[in-house]
């Protein structure tokens, strides 16, 4: 439908929804201004996905040295049987813990979530404290 024209009351007011839904400008020169709410909202962003990546690297490095660890201090005839049960509690733990920290930051929000999730990661400190007791052969680091 092409603009309307014509000196009716209801071809003129056919002409007004027109221009309103096409938004003409009477020829002035829009400004830009900045939106620091925005800005900080991006640069929240980029700090974001540098965290992302950060994280994203240490579980990186994390997984080798894990596998290390355990298959040094485990004889190679449990060897398959201990990496299955890590894998299955490793599993367990997931599908338990992620819905349970899913309704903690519904309901209380992301902050406490994330305190639940650091409580419940600090029940692992006794297991690695008697961990580094035996002293296994895999626990120096060498270059």
């Amino acid at each position: 439908m092409g603009m309307p024209s014509g000196s009716s009351p209801d071809q003129a007011q056919a002409y007004f929804e027109y221009m309103n839904a096409h938004h003409q400008t009477d020829g002035r020169v829009e400004t830009w201004t900045v939106d620091w709410l925005s800005l900080a909202w991006m640069w929240g962003f980029v700090v974001a996905l540098v965290l992302l990546a950060a994280w994203s690297m240490l579980f990186a490095i994390e997984g080798p040295l894990r596998q290390a660890f355990i298959n040094g201090i485990i004889p190679s005839e449990q060897r398959a049987t201990v990496l299955s049960f890590d894998s299955f509690m490793g599993s367990i733990g997931g599908a338990v813990a992620q819905p349970g920290l899913g309704r903690v930051s519904d309901v209380y929000g992301y902050g406490p979530a994330y305190v639940v999730a650091g409580v419940i990661q600090a029940f692992a400190i006794p297991f690695v404290i008697l961990a580094r007791r035996q002293r296994a052969a895999s626990d120096p680091i060498e270059a």
